[in-house]
């Protein structure tokens, strides 16, 4: 394949000067004859103009600083996402948040990045009007992503499912859920409530499966929910034989209240949560969890970003990360 300095060696010009008539550069003075020599030299040659690929990836989420504060869960993705990127010699562009006090002023700046990453449970027609601007988009922790993006995420309503067969396996019926309802936005940041997050949903699914009376606490995903919902329980003298919260900060905050109402865990309660962040070192006894991959999340989708940005495929993939029970103190299979 010829080069710019084969072009420029047949011309009689520096490869500098051919780059620049190449690129159609105005401000260079060059003679008419030498620039019709470089061009006719090029098309005898059938040198192809290489097109530098974009690398710049930009990330989109819906979670605030504050929400990131207050739960961990996201800022580990975010921050699983830029260490692949460095990883890879990739750019990141600024983070845009659209999380109902931050919106997308201006959606036409997402074409300029050669891939956006998305975090977060947005509304189906928001993620395809995305799309619409950057086809080279990919998003995390949302299963119900349209087939014709890119999405990686786990399957949290089969995770949560196997993980009551294993508490139903120790011959125990009495127990209790704890979670929020699940929130969708769209692009400016207005959340849409609905209650069909998947690991309730499964649960439903199990105590209808089992004959089992439901017994479920939907309240919030904050360490003060996880709190009030022990407050509750204690005050009902309704103690489950398990407790599955469906976060971290949810358990954190049970663990908490436990502590303070001299409820020992596991021999007066079990206790299971989700999402299995690093926080949970901290917390004694050390608590069971279903173990999402964030890291895995973060190499996925880079991964494929970067596929779209080099046009390796043209058809989009779904996958799915498994989620993994990790056995600690508080629950034992």
């Amino acid at each position: 394949m010829a080069s710019i300095r084969d072009i420029a060696r047949e011309a009689g010009v520096s490869p500098g000067t051919v780059s620049r008539v190449l690129n159609d550069d105005k401000t260079l003075s060059v003679s008419p004859k030498t620039r019709n020599r470089i061009l006719t030299i090029t098309e005898q040659l059938k040198y192809h103009k290489v097109e530098r690929k974009n690398k710049r990836i930009q990330i989109i989420t819906y979670a605030s600083k504050e929400r990131e504060m207050t739960d961990p869960y996201y800022r580990e993705i975010r921050l699983a996402i830029e260490k692949e990127i460095k990883r890879l010699n990739l750019s990141l562009k600024r983070t845009l948040r659209i999380d109902g006090t931050n919106k997308l002023k201006n959606i036409s700046q997402i074409e300029k990045a050669g891939a956006i990453i998305v975090i977060g449970k947005f509304s189906s027609d928001t993620l395809q009007t995305l799309h619409g601007y950057n086809n080279n988009m990919v998003v995390i922790n949302n299963p119900e992503t349209p087939k014709n993006i890119d999405a990686v995420y786990s399957d949290l309503g089969d995770a949560m499912y196997q993980l009551l067969e294993k508490v139903k396996a120790q011959n125990v019926t009495q127990v209790t859920y704890v979670g929020g309802v699940k929130t969708t936005r769209d692009l400016t940041g207005t959340p849409t409530f609905c209650n069909n997050d998947p690991r309730y949903m499964s649960y439903q699914q199990w105590c209808r499966h089992h004959d089992i009376t439901e017994d479920a606490y939907i309240v919030g995903w904050d360490k003060e929910h996880g709190q009030q919902v022990i407050k509750d329980l204690v005050k009902q003298s309704n103690l489950p034989e398990v407790l599955i919260a469906g976060n971290d900060m949810l358990a954190i905050g049970m663990m908490q209240q436990l502590f303070a109402e001299k409820i020992s865990v596991p021999e007066q309660v079990q206790l299971i949560s989700f999402n299995d962040l690093d926080i949970l070192q901290y917390v004694s006894p050390s608590v069971s969890s279903v173990h999402i991959a964030i890291d895995e999340f973060g190499r996925s989708a880079v991964k494929m970003a970067e596929e779209r940005i080099h046009n390796i495929r043209s058809v989009a993939h779904h996958i799915v990360v498994e989620a993994q029970l990790i056995e600690r103190e508080t629950f034992h299979a």
